[in-house]
């Protein structure tokens, strides 16, 4: 197979080569037009031309205080004409616009014949004098000479402030979400933006779009001051499509790696914490190519582009292949690939009337997904022949004037996706004759804390995961998104208004192996896991509408922006019937609207720049802007009755065996490790998957918002050089927080027991040494034991508040260098500190403090509980480093890097005290944090990429040649361990993957 995707490619290639772009997005020019005495100058009219554009030029015409303003244009290079009756036409040529900057080009022009022009060849500004948002452009040549993944979804990288999740090393998370977070807000708000509007899932992770970066001429970031026209305070990623253009161009990538070419990283220490293996690569795959042009000139252009990306990735301890204990060898890799095609028409109906459109087909496989300790025989798989993804967009754009521009448009995410069991433990519920079958009765997922050695595990050391994956999950998901905006511009006052709507169906069904899942304890039966399936969630989000005006006013050197934008939500549940499940009969659901219905939230945004000199090259700039969460369909999803699980009491005593575990037990029980029904302690609802949910929504629940607050400097220090420093701070409202309202904290008893043991038999020296003075052997830890009585309640009458009192509270600062110096070379450095704290202390339903994650880094934060309140310990603040650049050395052959230095994520330890220690008996399963906040982390990440690249030319064909290595210095951090009190506490589960060579080959022409 990968023989022939290789032919495949290469025949592309040739084809290509054989052969004999332009591009875009919106951005503007601006300024001011005076005379030899210094006399502003009305009626001038501002021509902007450049091939990029294929209507070819723009115009405008000052205004009574001679500012002009030029917009919807595309980045690229363009000549400006400054004409007026009486005085000589002054041209500013050579000047570059990058996408989404506006661009201050004043002209002093002086009497003089008609036919006389001065020609001057101006720099191109670097600092944007009239806009607060934060904003950084990633070019298609930053994209192409640095050692990048190519991945959409990382291009963060290079962004201050930005951070991944799941760190994308090489291209290993390529086929997966990397979910980035900025200035105090989680991935969740992140959304992407093709053209202008958004692509992204209508799940509930707003999943992020499978772009294909042919596509990306240049690639906008904005990580503050978003304007009212967008909802989301997250980051905002903006591909700028490629056209085609007037003369046929192409693009070819051809990348890989293989298991040969990454080094070992495992080192004395590592190997003392039972790292055999590391993290790995079986193989990186990256094909893509591209071509684009007129189908008549400066009339209709066309843009084609197909990809395959490919990552197969080993698990930490875990070799590629393995002998399970039947004799069967089992692959042991996470393997995935994306498949997609694309095509976009740019066409310009008149000169003042424009339609563009794409639209792309994705293709993703899933052979296996697992995470250390999991057998791969209980992986998700997933199959393209039921995985439908797709994006489109078509938009419409009418310059009625030089002052008013029309725009409208539709764009689309389409993603319907079957995540099952592996084919060889995914069994049928029943049988031929009807009746239950005993492998899908026997196949329930089963985990423990610790690594458990038995015949169903495929590891000689044990899984903490093992038999089935549980869920087989399919996802109907189709996101509407409809936008139209007007902007009236003068040159000193610009206004925009408009709307953008989003609507769709997300229909969810699952259903599992065995109804439930076994939890083990240490290699002991403890409890298991029961859910309502089969479960049909079927939401549709009628309506996710927010309209707005952004205002623009320059008076002198201060550009002052106020912007008012109004969200408006609502969905509904949507009738359902479901069959019967286990522990369920068969069910009808009727609709149920307004799930929920926010009408008229407002979203103020004030921003302001101001030109410190009039020169130009040094802004203050500062913004306040209020947003909403973006929402899908997942707030219906919270409330719809189709899916429910609880966790019971489970008894698996050895037949005729008392106590070890099962005191007082005197259900029959035979130890066999299956739950049976018998061996199930009752549900704590009556109500547990029946016609109506246990888990409401307060009728006045208000929706989450968070306030930013932003202040910047920048200046222009040389001609192709800036530096900037920014502070921020954000702050949310509207916290919600999880009620059982018949529940009370007088419901707990309190009982105390001592710290329990942090040994680990597996590590060296039986303990994780990065413990030591985190946790006090000593202390006496208050534990609390919900009564009996109230054991049939826990799970009813859950109703989720807004939380007043709650906080998240994030402070950051980052300074920022860049600039494109003579010579081609290429340079972007940046520091970045910041503290983010959580107080989540409404919660009294839980005197434990059960963990949650925090609205920021998504880590383990206690919700009530002693450790509630962050602030009042000591929170470190945490420092990121940034440093990339190019530079050409000679004969065509250029080097790069990269280099990511990040703070290590905040760990917390947990435990869950076993049941006989509870006095009386434990009614609930417990979970108590140990560690106080801000006192144990994972270690420093720090990674160096880079390239060295040799071009080649041939006519108008550009080819190149590289070697890629991804961290380079062969890091070997640790991102996770186990955190869970028992004999793997401390145990690594991932680190930072070894050096990988990648080889690729460019062609463009």
């Amino acid at each position: 197979m990968e023989r022939r995707l290789w032919k495949g490619l290469l025949l592309l290639v040739v084809c290509l080569v054989a052969l004999p772009g332009v591009v875009a997005a919106q951005s503007q020019f601006t300024g001011q037009v005076k005379d030899e005495s210094g006399a502003v100058l009305p009626g001038v009219t501002v021509e902007a031309a450049s091939p990029s554009l294929i209507e070819k030029s723009k115009l405008s015409v000052t205004d009574s205080n001679g500012r002009y303003t030029i917009l919807d244009l595309r980045q690229g290079t363009y000549k400006i004409t400054f004409t007026l009756t009486g005085f000589a036409t002054v041209v500013r040529d050579g000047v570059e616009l990058a996408a989404n900057f506006v661009s201050t080009i004043n002209a002093d022009m002086k009497v003089g014949a008609l036919e006389e022009t001065i020609t001057v060849s101006g720099q191109t500004p670097l600092v944007d004098v009239t806009q607060a948002s934060r904003t950084q452009v990633i070019t298609r040549d930053i994209m192409d000479t640095l050692p990048t993944t190519r991945n959409i979804q990382s291009i963060g990288n290079l962004v201050p402030g930005v951070r991944m999740g799941n760190p994308d090393i090489g291209g290993t998370q390529q086929t997966e979400q990397t979910r980035p977070r900025v200035h105090g807000i989680a991935a969740n708000n992140t959304v992407n933006y093709i053209d202008g509007m958004n692509v992204n899932s209508q799940e509930a992770s707003q999943a992020q779009a499978y772009g294909n970066d042919a596509l990306n001429a240049e690639v906008t970031v904005v990580t503050a001051a978003q304007p009212a026209e967008i909802q989301s305070g997250g980051m905002r990623t903006n591909t700028i499509p490629k056209d085609g253009g007037n003369v046929a161009s192409g693009a070819i990538f051809l990348g890989g790696s293989e298991s040969k070419w990454e080094s070992n990283n495992i080192n004395a220490y590592l190997k003392s914490q039972n790292i055999t293996s590391p993290n790995g690569i079986a193989h990186i795959q990256n094909f893509n190519g591209s071509l684009g042009g007129p189908v008549r000139r400066d009339r209709l252009w066309f843009f084609l582009a197909a990809r395959h990306v490919s990552t197969d990735t080993t698990v930490a301890n875990t070799p590629e292949y393995i002998l399970a204990p039947n004799g069967d060898f089992i692959r042991s890799v996470l393997d995935t690939y994306v498949r997609d095609a694309l095509a976009r028409v740019t066409w310009q109906i008149s000169q003042n009337n424009k339609l563009a459109s794409f639209f792309q087909r994705i293709f993703k496989r899933k052979g296996h997904d697992f995470t250390f300790g999991t057998d791969p025989r209980a992986s998700t798989f997933r199959d393209p022949h039921t995985g439908h993804y797709a994006l489109g967009n078509i938009k419409y754009t009418n310059t009625l004037s030089s002052k008013i521009l029309l725009e409208g448009g539709y764009s689309t995410n389409y993603a319907h996706s079957t995540q099952s069991n592996r084919p060889e433990r995914d069994y049928p519920r029943y049988l031929a004759n009807g009746q239950i079958n005993p492998l899908w009765f026997a196949d329930g997922r089963r985990t423990d804390t610790a690594l458990n050695i038995n015949p169903d595990c495929a590891y000689s050391y044990g899984c903490t995961g093992w038999m089935s994956n549980g869920a087989d999950h399919r996802v109907e998901d189709t996101r509407k998104v409809l936008v139209a905006s007007l902007s009236y511009v003068t040159g000193s006052h610009n206004i925009k208004f408009g709307f953008q709507d989003s609507f769709g169906p997300v229909h969810v069904f699952d259903d599992r192996q065995a109804d439930l899942q076994e939890n083990f304890v240490n290699g002991k039966p403890n409890s298991v896991t029961v859910y309502s399936t089969p479960g049909n969630t079927f939401d549709h989000v009628n309506f996710d509408l927010g309209y707005f005006v952004q205002d623009s006013w320059t008076i002198r050197r201060l550009t002052v922006s106020p912007g008012l934008r109004v969200d408006n939500f609502n969905s509904k549940i949507e009738a359902t019937s479901v069959p019967a499940g286990r522990f369920v009969p068969a069910r009808y659901f009727p609709e149920r609207l307004n799930v929920p219905n926010w009408i008229g939230y407002t979203a103020p945004r004030l921003s302001a720049a101001y030109d410190l000199f009039g020169n130009g090259r040094t802004a203050l700039k500062a913004a306040v802007s209020k947003y909403y969460q973006p929402l899908t369909g997942a707030f219906a999803d919270t409330y719809a009755p189709g899916l429910q699980s609880e966790s019971r009491p489970w008894f698996d005593c050895p037949i005729n065996t008392a106590g070890t575990g099962c005191t007082g037990v005197v259900l029959p029980t035979n130890g066999d490790s299956i739950a049976q029904d018998n061996e199930i302690g009752p549900s704590s609802s009556a109500n547990f998957g029946l016609g109506t949910t246990n888990r409401d929504f307060a009728p006045d629940i208000k929706w989450l918002a968070n306030w930013e607050t932003m202040a910047s400097v920048s200046h222009q220090l040389f001609s192709r050089l800036s530096v900037s420093a920014a502070y921020y701070h954000r702050t949310f409202s509207n916290l919600t927080n999880t009620d059982r309202t018949q529940i009370t904290a007088s419901d707990y008893s309190s009982f105390t027991a001592p710290m329990p043991a942090i040994t680990s038999p597996n590590l060296a020296g039986g303990i994780d040494a990065t413990l030591n003075g985190v946790l006090n052997p000593n202390e006496i830890l208050t534990i609390y034991n919900l009564a009996l009585a109230k054991r049939s309640v826990f799970g009813t009458a859950i109703v989720d508040k807004n939380a007043p009192n709650d906080k998240s509270i994030y402070n950051g600062v980052d300074v920022l260098l860049q600039g494109r110096l003579k010579g081609g070379s290429t340079v972007i450095a940046s520091w970045t500190t910041e503290k983010n704290v959580s107080a989540f202390c409404t919660n009294v339903n839980d005197p434990n403090g059960p963990f949650v994650a925090d609205l920021y880094t998504g880590s383990n934060v206690s919700n009530g509980g002693r450790f509630c309140d962050e602030r009042k310990f000591h929170i470190p603040w945490t420092n990121e480093f940034k440093l990339a650049g190019s530079y050409p050395v000679a004969l065509g052959v250029e080097i790069g890097a990269v280099l990511q230095s990040y703070a290590g994520t905040s760990r917390t330890i947990t435990w869950s005290p076993p049941t006989g220690i509870f006095p009386g008996g434990r009614t609930n399963a417990e979970t108590v944090v140990l560690n106080p906040p801000g006192s144990l982390y994972y270690p420093r990440y720090n990674q160096l990429d880079m390239n060295f690249r040799k071009n080649f030319r041939a006519g108008r064909k550009t080819f190149s040649g590289q070697v890629d290595l991804f961290n380079a210095l062969n890091g070997n951090a640790i991102f996770t361990r186990n955190n869970s009190i028992g004999s793997s506490l401390g145990q690594v589960t991932s680190i930072l993957q070894g050096r990988i060579v990648r080889l690729a080959f460019q062609m463009k022409f």
